[in-house]
């Protein structure tokens, strides 16, 4: 007796792992240096698709995401204190976070990198190091193309020479103007 019928669940499971892969192209390669340390078999990449992966689900035909649950980067780095998200003008939005460095500290000098998905659109621009973690404030420009849309965003830091991160934060939704 063969066995050739594929499931809903195998169905539901291979969309899910289709919009995972989608979603982390989005930031893969900031997730393949930025995601933790190897363990055993499991690279950065794949902790941070796994990650993916447990906070989405199938709703009908429609991918559910658990936006405060994903991740961008994960590690040791002094931890993002957020503060607000807000959009201006020309598809702009702003990041503001607390500047918790210690006076005259390495960490002062930390990136702020900044992910910005477009439910709608299944699409999003990442931003590499828009402003040190002293500044406590960054200001990232989407494509005109995407005015009205809402958007969700992440940040995160690396420190100056680009070897460790922190845990990224879901900073929330805003509309663009």
């Amino acid at each position: 007796m063969k066995r050739n019928a594929i499931t809903e669940p195998q169905v539901a499971h291979r969309e899910l792992f289709r919009f995972a892969v989608a979603f982390l192209g989005l930031y893969k390669s900031f997730a393949r240096l930025f995601f933790g340390k190897r363990k055993g078999l499991a690279t950065p990449y794949n902790q941070a698709q796994a990650n993916v992966m447990e906070n989405i689900q199938l709703s009908g035909t429609d991918v559910i995401i658990n936006y405060s649950m994903v991740l961008i980067s994960k590690g040791a780095l002094l931890e993002m204190i957020p503060g607000s998200i807000s959009a201006g003008a020309a598809q702009a939005i702003t990041v503001t976070w607390t500047n918790n460095a210690a006076s005259d500290s390495s960490n002062e000098n930390d990136l702020c990198s900044v992910f910005v998905y477009m439910p709608s659109r299944r699409d999003g621009q990442f931003f590499n190091g828009v402003a040190a973690r002293r500044a406590g404030t960054a200001t990232v420009n989407m494509l005109p193309l995407y005015a009205g849309e809402e958007v969700h965003v992440w940040a995160t830091f690396t420190d100056a020479e680009a070897t460790v991160a922190c845990n990224s934060k879901y900073m929330g939704s805003v509309t663009l103007t």
